[in-house]
């Protein structure tokens, strides 16, 4: 199974390292997965942030949950 991986990185401290969120969405198969990986496309009002979309292999047993990302 495929999942869009959508990943936020957001800084708004030039001191502080950027936080990072990531969301997996899973997806039925490769077409519907890269043809999602280009509709998601959004802007936050935020002054220094950058998104970055695409279609990957989800991974063995992969459970939806929330989890903090170190950057």
């Amino acid at each position: 199974m495929l999942v869009i991986l959508i990943t936020v990185g957001v800084s708004n401290d030039t001191k502080d390292p950027p936080k990072t969120i990531e969301m997996r969405i899973p997806q039925e198969n490769q077409e519907e997965c890269l043809k999602s990986s280009k509709t998601f496309k959004f802007s936050l009002p935020v002054v220094d942030m950058n998104v970055d979309t695409r279609c990957e292999p989800r991974k063995d047993n992969e459970e939806p949950k929330i989890q903090g990302v170190e950057t």
